[in-house]
């Protein structure tokens, strides 16, 4: 089969690449698009750099706004030109509405489908209906998500799981047993770093009792974050296994909001959830009441993980969440307790949307 896949960011590249990996067991895949080092292991020669892609917030978004008009175009074109099997978007989400836009007028027959719902059920549940017409199928990684666009009138949606469940004890072993190091997790992207490393660093500076901390970034961001700490004893380190073997190792995690948060959980690393948004999705965050933002909390509809947010660095909350859950083992212990009703959750999936297998789903369409 030939497979056009889109995926603009770090976890999107991975779960497109362990999706890719599993069709090749079935099937010989054929395989183009954009993506980043996950899926360049897997064959593809992406069209241009996956960072292009990686913006968050409205700021970042005008900054680079004619290359995403440019990149958006070369992809759409890139599509029509190959004319696949099927196309699959991988999050990323409003840059993946307008490529499926795009594709749906000039190949109408071509089966769309999305890696990773947008979150609707947070803010703005219209857009439920406004994507039907892009996507044949959206793949869903959250167990609830199925009955919520069912109920919004959206696109058919199916759970799929997660590829972090292999990071779930005791598939991860620690060195000795025992975990001793702290975990900085900034984010993936320029404006999420720069917006949020700061309180990290000087949290973490005021932490003691640790062995050392790492630092685990992707790749492209590696070589800037090596000249910010410069002269710091931070370990940083970048790619999925040095993700892994950190995580191996983490008594605990302070975090900036994301699918990262789920990967904690699995791996069953107590954390403190922190995010820097700029102004304009700040606004929107007051506007729909301040939800919850981390993943294994809107799971468990609980605040589990701590969640230090807002448009200004919060450092003293970030501290005093951060001390707390350090000096604190009863406070890891919960949190731990919440993370295996996570996996036994996202194992099963809900019953009225029970887990499917991406893989053949998307044999389904050919």
């Amino acid at each position: 089969m030939r497979l056009f896949v889109v995926a603009g960011e770090s976890s999107g590249d991975k779960l497109a690449a362990n999706l890719v990996a599993g069709l090749s067991h079935q099937t010989q895949v054929d395989l183009v698009g954009v993506g980043g080092p996950a899926l360049a292991r897997e064959g593809l020669q992406p069209l241009f750099p996956m960072s292009d892609l990686a913006v968050m917030g409205w700021r970042d978004v005008y900054m680079r706004l004619p290359l995403l008009l440019w990149r958006l175009k070369q992809t759409i074109d890139a599509i029509v030109r190959a004319k696949p099997d099927v196309l699959l978007l991988v999050d990323s989400q409003e840059f993946s509405h307008r490529v499926a836009a795009g594709v749906r007028k000039r190949l109408p027959d071509l089966p769309i489908l999305l890696y990773v719902a947008p979150s609707v059920w947070a803010w703005r549940p219209e857009r439920a209906a406004k994507i039907k017409p892009l996507y044949n199928e959206i793949l869903s990684v959250l167990p609830f998500e199925p009955k919520v666009f069912k109920e919004l009138d959206g696109p058919k949606c199916t759970y799929v799981g997660h590829s972090a469940e292999h990071l779930a004890p005791p598939h991860i072993e620690t060195a000795g047993g025992e975990r001793h190091t702290l975990l900085l997790l900034p984010g993936s992207r320029r404006g999420e770093v720069k917006r949020n490393l700061g309180a990290l660093h000087t949290v973490r500076d005021g932490l003691e009792g640790f062995s050392h901390t790492d630092l685990v970034t992707v790749e492209h961001l590696r070589d800037g974050l090596q000249r910010q700490l410069a002269g710091s004893d931070i370990q940083i380190e970048s790619g999925r296994d040095a993700f892994e073997s950190a995580l191996a190792q983490a008594r605990m995690a302070l975090a900036v909001s994301g699918t990262v948060t789920l990967e904690l959980a699995f791996a069953d690393v107590p954390h403190v959830l922190f995010y820097v948004a700029d102004k304009k999705l700040g606004a929107h965050y007051e506007q729909a009441g301040r939800p919850l933002v981390g993943l294994p909390n809107i799971l468990l509809g609980r605040q589990l993980v701590p969640e230090i947010v807002g448009t200004s660095p919060r450092v003293d909350d970030l501290s005093s969440a951060a001390h707390e859950l350090a000096e604190n083992e009863k406070a890891r212990k919960a949190q731990q307790a919440g993370f295996e009703e996570i996996r036994h959750l996202m194992q099963k999936g809900a019953p009225e949307a029970p887990r499917q297998d991406p893989v053949e789903r998307i044999l389904s369409y050919i």
